[in-house]
């Protein structure tokens, strides 16, 4: 297999990248932080699709390598198989599955669909599913070292390469590292604090969580139905506000008349009140006129009763005083006589001018009563007017409210008085508020209520999540117990432990690697052990960091080569930090002489100058 083509429009924070690799070795150069490693899973995204759980990570590395800067979270990667079969895949990573294309053909459905992963395309094409393919081709930044799941990885899918019969191990021991692992990552029914017993745990507490929360949808039903009634109740004011205010503005468009109709009826007090006083001033006058013709005989009378008796009682009592006090009397009474003629004179004379005043203030008053019956007629034309401008108002308010309300209803607000009105608007603009602010709160917890039954669509997922992860533990465990059974079926056929053929090309690429420092080695569940000098086995930890991730490259390559009949390209990021000159310069070397297609990815220019002192081929890509 050689990757032809990779194009990215938008992963992490790469985008609109297009790069061509050869078949050979492919040098793809950037600085740190220039996205070498996010081209590198973009690649193992394309073929086996981008995981959305986290897997013990902080982040999963969907919304890790989810684009920076635009929206398109898609790429393609065209490869060739050893058959000659061309295949262009292209992925939207917000989608599953990506379109499959071979030869130019779409035959996306002829491959089988996993419910969790997605389309395992590249597995039926390579028979090397992902945990192999990261674990053997790929090697991430200072991840060239196979770890023990790894290696464990590689001992169950190659059956035939690294087994448990090797005269280093025990049959029993191998055993007992499977049982551990299988406890240690599954767990049992007796055992606890293991994923298997979390799980469960977890599935128990989630599905009483989602048992409480699912009351939530008969309060949901009864708050559906209170706010119905609510929102009947506040069309119903919204209508009869709308009313009203229709009522306020014809009552104050017709203002101007009314107040006309005010100023006519304070005119027409006016006259009244003119016509009054008029009135008053002529009762007056007839008052004053009457009063002339009123006797004065009383007063008379009364002054000679009262000479009279002064005169008797002087006589009789013989007191000349009373006599001086008789005349005295006397006299007043002869000097009122005299001035009382004087006015009857007076008054007679002025009795013409009385009856030209009475009759001037009669005439003043009947047309004051002409004026006020004009203003009268005034005032009921505009109010006929005024009466029929809104009734033809009133009658487009019925029209138009008809449907919605009672037009009985609607008759009793036309009628309201405006004074009435501005009061009822008040108190419907408070109703109005108050049945907006109900209707809030009703909001608020459908609000609520519809989180928690968010919350229970996203605990019924992770519900099923969980019972996925329990399916993914026993579909783990029946494994191990599988893996078990076939040891112990092939332990005896198995003795050999690794194939003379694979130890062979790991010896060959360290010895060729390390300048035939070293020849031999072993391996086992324990890890890598390379003859020394003096014929005995030391462990690899005592080595050289470069020669250490020589070694695990070697094993690597060697295990490329043997679990599977495509030649896979083998991927290194920054593979060879800790090598030496001579060191990088014997592995490129061998790298130059596999049919596997290289890709290298670095930050420094050290592999460029080895390759050109050399004068080996690569195609350099700078990012």
């Amino acid at each position: 297999m050689k990757i032809k083509n990779i194009k990215i429009n938008g992963y992490g924070k790469l985008e609109n990248i297009d790069i061509d690799l050869n078949e050979k070795i492919n040098i793809i150069k950037g600085n740190n932080e220039s996205g070498k490693s996010t081209m590198l899973n973009f690649i193992s995204s394309a073929l086996y699709g981008i995981s959305r759980n986290k897997r013990g990570k902080d982040i999963s590395d969907f919304d890790k390598y989810k684009p920076w800067n635009t929206d398109s979270f898609s790429g393609k990667i065209e490869y060739e198989l050893e058959n000659g079969d061309d295949f262009e895949i292209y992925r939207d990573f917000k989608k599953k599955n990506p379109e499959i294309y071979k030869n130019g053909k779409d035959v996306t459905s002829d491959y089988s669909i996993d419910k969790t992963k997605g389309s395992e395309f590249f597995t039926e094409q390579t028979g090397i599913n992902e945990e192999m393919f990261l674990s053997t081709f790929m090697s991430e930044q200072e991840e060239v070292k196979l770890n023990r799941a790894s290696q464990t990885s590689i001992i169950q899918k190659l059956s035939n390469i690294l087994s448990t019969g090797n005269e280093n191990i025990s049959y029993k021991k191998t055993i007992d590292k499977i049982n551990k692992k299988q406890l240690e990552e599954i767990g049992s029914d007796r055992s606890s604090g293991r994923p298997i017993n979390i799980v469960n745990n977890k599935i128990e507490k989630l599905q009483d969580e989602i048992n409480e929360i699912s009351s939530y949808k008969d309060k949901k039903y009864e708050l559906e139905k209170e706010k119905q009634n609510l929102s009947k109740d506040l069309e119903d004011e919204k209508y009869v506000l709308e009313i009203l205010r229709k009522v306020k503005t014809i009552k104050e468009k017709n203002s101007i008349n009314r107040e006309k109709i005010k100023i006519l009826d304070n005119e027409i007090d006016g006259y009244s009140e003119m016509q009054n006083e008029k009135q008053k001033e002529l009762d007056n006058i007839r008052l004053e006129k009457k009063e002339i013709r009123k006797s004065h005989k009383g007063i008379y009378l009364i002054f000679i009763m009262l000479i009279v008796i002064i005169t008797v009682l002087s006589v009789a009592l013989n007191q000349k005083v009373l006599l001086i006090l008789d005349g005295l009397i006397a006299l007043i009474g002869i000097i009122f006589f005299i001035v009382d003629k004087r006015n009857k004179k007076r008054l007679r004379n002025s009795n013409k001018k009385y009856i030209e005043k009475i009759n001037k203030i009669e005439e003043d008053m009947n047309r004051l009563e002409e004026i006020k019956k004009l203003k009268f007629e005034e005032v009921s034309k505009i109010e006929d007017e005024l009466e029929q401008s809104e009734k033809i108002e009133n009658d487009k308010i019925i029209e138009e409210y008809k449907d919605n309300m009672d037009e009985k209803h609607i008759n009793d607000i036309l009628s309201t008085r405006y004074e009435d009105i501005v009061e009822l608007i008040s108190q419907k603009e408070e109703n109005f508020s108050n049945y907006k602010v109900s209707e809030k709160k009703m909001e608020l917890e459908n609000e609520s209520i519809v989180e928690n039954l968010e919350n229970l669509v996203s605990l019924e997922e992770n519900l099923d999540r969980l019972y996925e992860e329990k399916d993914e533990l026993e579909n783990k465990n029946e494994i191990y117990n599988l893996v078990k059974q076939n040891l112990e079926e092939a332990y005896e056929e198995m003795k050999s432990n690794i194939t003379p053929d694979f130890i062979i090309e790991i010896q060959n690429i360290i010895s060729e690697a390390t300048n035939g420092k070293y020849n031999k080695c072993l391996v086992d569940e324990d890890g890598i052990k390379v003859e020394n000098e003096n014929g005995s086995y030391i462990d690899i930890d005592r080595l050289s960091i470069g020669t250490i991730d020589m070694i695990y490259l070697a094993l690597r390559i060697s295990a490329a080569k043997s679990i599977s009949d495509e030649k896979i390209p083998i991927i290194l990021d920054e593979a060879f930090a800790y090598y030496d000159r001579n060191r990088m310069r014997n592995i490129l070397k061998y790298l130059d002489k596999q049919s596997n297609q290289i890709l290298i990815f670095t930050c420094t220019n050290r592999e460029i100058q080895v390759l050109e002192e050399e004068k080996i081929n690569a195609n350099i890509i700078t990012l």
